[in-house]
């Protein structure tokens, strides 16, 4: 996705303001595609392109309420990954996915998808958190493509850095039957075991119980789900990490919001800078992490 942040915004038909489970959102529906974002944490709900089934998996358990992460999707982690490094208290995964972002606009883009723009600025409650001035901006196309750009600005004075995840659920037919290329030969962080770091030698990463590694891999990946009948290509920019998730059945009943029999139709395939990958911004740099997920109906 190329930044067109220039271009006039001239609302596409087919895109609607409105609110869904009582929270405010953005839904897109075009004869290339369905989608859905809700403007607390710009978190992307739904994808659909015309022909396929939903794309996105989200937990049927999912607490729709003002300041609670949404479970499935596309969560925005930012400005730090996972529980914040000195301060356990303050919010897993960062404060962007829990506030409102103002909504830009809807336009087409160069490939003639529905293209929404949404905007997060430092304020009183995140500098509590990050004391830093800062713009977050994602754009997110809709069509048969899905393609993602976060972009964040240092609007301080001072340089900061950050950590950053685009934390995609993907709905497959049954994890256990899934295979994941792309990965082979990455070193790895393997964080249900301890954090020992591994080298990926299988050419196609197959899950067999409980999986939470952050490869060192700006790569891009394919999720084959035979039995789905499809694969999916995630395409990458940016992103010096990928973590691989699936809390497997016993972790999966442990958490409250999601349905514990649900977790074989899930898998995390996330682009992230995490750790030594973080991002680091001088004042008036930007950096974008930029994401594109297609579908086939075959496997590769």
């Amino acid at each position: 996705m190329t930044d067109n942040s220039s271009k006039t915004f001239v609302p596409p038909s087919g895109v609607e303001r409105g609110e869904t489970h009582g929270l405010a959102s953005v839904r897109v529906q075009t004869a290339a595609a369905t989608g859905l974002v809700y403007l607390q944490g710009a978190h992307v709900a739904e994808w659909t392109p015309q022909g396929q089934s939903p794309v996105l998996w989200l937990s049927e358990k999912t607490n729709y309420q003002p300041g609670k992460a949404l479970r499935g999707g596309i969560p925005i982690c930012f400005p730090w990954f996972g529980p914040h490094r000195t301060h356990q208290e303050y919010p897993q995964h960062g404060f962007a996915r829990t506030m409102d972002f103002e909504y830009v606009g809807a336009r087409l883009d160069r490939e003639g998808r529905a293209e929404l723009e949404f905007v997060l600025g430092e304020n009183a409650k995140t500098r509590g958190f990050f004391p830093h001035a800062f713009e977050a901006r994602l754009r997110v196309a809709f069509g048969q493509s899905l393609a993602l750009a976060f972009s964040v600005t240092n609007r301080d004075s001072t340089a900061f850095d950050y950590e950053e995840a685009l934390h995609s659920y993907f709905h497959v037919a049954d994890v256990r039957k899934i295979a994941v290329s792309g990965l082979c030969g990455a070193k790895y962080l393997d964080k249900v075991r301890g954090m020992a770091e591994f080298t990926e030698s299988a050419d196609e990463l197959a899950l067999s119980g409980e999986t939470d590694r952050v490869y060192d891999s700006a790569a891009s990946c394919t999720i084959a789900d035979s039995l789905g009948q499809r694969s999916l290509r995630i395409e990458k920019a940016h992103s010096r990490n990928t973590v691989v998730w699936n809390p497997w059945a016993e972790k999966a009943a442990q958490m409250a919001d999601f349905e514990a029999s649900a977790w074989p139709t899930m898998l995390c395939v996330e682009s992230a800078n995490v750790g030594p990958a973080r991002v680091s911004l001088a004042p008036g740099e930007t950096h974008t992490l930029e994401v594109e997920v297609r579908v086939s109906s075959a496997r590769p």
